[in-house]
């Protein structure tokens, strides 16, 4: 079989699993965000074994998935503009997955590859902080206590439930890059 249609099919069947682990929340946020079985592991599984272009493809065909079942989330902006609407849908997203096609090249700055893959998923998992953090304080500020600054509702609110999950997220990539038959570790940097 020829190597593209192969990475193609497995990159198709990670896909599928991340969209199904999607819908297994273990703790749902109010306005959106949730923590999941390590719903995003199959996608970064595609960055670490294909690369970055895989893996940010694989990346932005799962974000569109979570933007379309999502949908809901981004015509709730309290501001109904289509600006604001299609902030949503980049920032809670497009960008918010996307980011994590870079696991792989990220993981490979690093001599050692369990702080390789550690170091590309704490790093791309920020990066969807980082996307949720300016989500809330761009777009759903109007939720934000009165009392509290706008910055620190939407770090509190985005980093509980973003941290676990991408907690979840490593601990199993770390036990999966133990078992060969995954392939997360290149053959030539088993540690």
């Amino acid at each position: 079989m020829n190597k593209s249609v192969r990475i193609l099919t497995e990159s198709a069947v990670l896909i599928a699993a991340a969209v199904v682990l999607s819908m297994i929340t273990l703790f749902r946020m109010p306005l959106g965000g949730s923590v999941t079985p390590f719903a995003t592991l199959p996608v970064i599984m595609v960055s670490l074994r294909h690369g970055t272009k895989w893996g940010v493809a694989a990346a932005l065909v799962f974000s569109l998935t979570q933007l379309l079942l999502g949908f809901a989330n981004v015509v709730a902006v309290p501001v109904k503009t289509v600006w604001n609407m299609a902030l949503c849908a980049i920032l809670d997203y497009v960008l918010a997955y996307g980011i994590l096609g870079t696991t792989g090249i990220i993981a490979h700055w690093f001599p050692r590859p369990m702080i390789g893959i550690t170091m590309g998923i704490v790093v791309t998992g920020l990066g969807r902080l980082v996307c949720s953090f300016l989500s809330g304080l761009l777009i759903w500020s109007a939720f934000a206590p009165p009392d509290w600054p706008v910055w620190l509702y939407s770090l509190s609110y985005n980093a509980a439930w973003c941290l676990p999950d991408v907690g979840i997220t490593l601990i199993a990539c770390l036990l999966l890059s133990r078992v060969p038959a995954f392939g997360l570790l290149p053959a030539d940097q088993k540690e």
